[in-house]
């Protein structure tokens, strides 16, 4: 409530209030003012000078995180993108496979109606054949017939 009303009758110090660390401009002079009443103005120097290092340790180790899940999340990834291009390269394997299959089984039916053409060619020469050894015998039968009366 009491931070509203300021808003209200400040509005310049709205834009200083939106700082760093979600801390506003004013809580950050009352933390001021607390630590120069506890620490006093001999030891505050040190003091900040400690609160900094440890901040900068702690977002130092905070970085060194953010990046280690990064490339965690990065390998991840890079697996998942893996397992896809393997998943597409096995696909086109297999269609490549069908398609040999098809091209082969073309090759098989088109020998396969060599073969038949080949057959009814002999087909027609063995009947051919029979039909002049039937015509042949038929000769020889009545030659032998009329030889015989």
């Amino acid at each position: 409530m009491f931070q509203e009303n300021l808003d209200k009758i400040t509005p310049s110090l709205f834009v200083l209030r939106k700082s760093v660390f979600g801390i506003g401009f004013f809580e950050f002079i009352v933390i001021a003012i607390i630590a120069v009443i506890f620490l006093g103005p001999d030891k505050l120097p040190s003091a900040m000078i400690k609160i900094i290092k440890t901040f900068k340790t702690f977002s130092k180790s905070i970085n060194e995180a953010k990046t280690a899940i990064e490339k965690e999340l990065n390998i991840e990834e890079l697996k998942e993108d893996s397992k896809k291009y393997r998943a597409l390269l096995e696909q086109n394997m297999q269609k490549i496979k069908k398609t040999i299959s098809s091209d082969e089984l073309s090759i098989l039916r088109q020998s396969a109606e060599e073969v038949n053409l080949a057959l009814e060619d002999i087909k027609k020469v063995g009947q051919d054949n029979y039909n002049d050894t039937k015509a042949d015998d038929k000769k020889s039968a009545a030659e032998t017939l009329e030889n015989k009366s």
